[in-house]
């Protein structure tokens, strides 16, 4: 039973909604990208489709890019939608 007073240790969970991103990518970077599912199944036994390895580099590539992890903490999460200065 909690007690009254004590603080939450969590932060706040924010709940972002889905995004839907679209466009197109070169023939060359779909041929590679396809590739490194193969890669991926070969290497972990498990398959992927080209989406979601997609998405699983995009938030690796965020997650880790600490130059990026630094600005955003300092901007609180970035620029207003919309802002062009940088």
């Amino acid at each position: 039973m909690r007690r009254r007073g004590t603080a939450v240790r969590l932060k706040p969970v924010r709940a972002y909604r889905p995004s839907v991103l679209k466009g197109r990518v070169p023939g060359e970077l779909h041929t590679a990208l396809t590739a490194y599912a193969a890669y991926y199944r070969q290497t972990t036994g498990q398959g992927i489709e080209v989406w979601p390895l997609v998405l699983q580099m995009l938030q690796q590539f965020v997650d880790t890019d600490r130059d990026f992890q630094v600005w955003r903490r300092r901007s609180q999460d970035g620029p207003a939608a919309g802002s062009t200065t940088g």
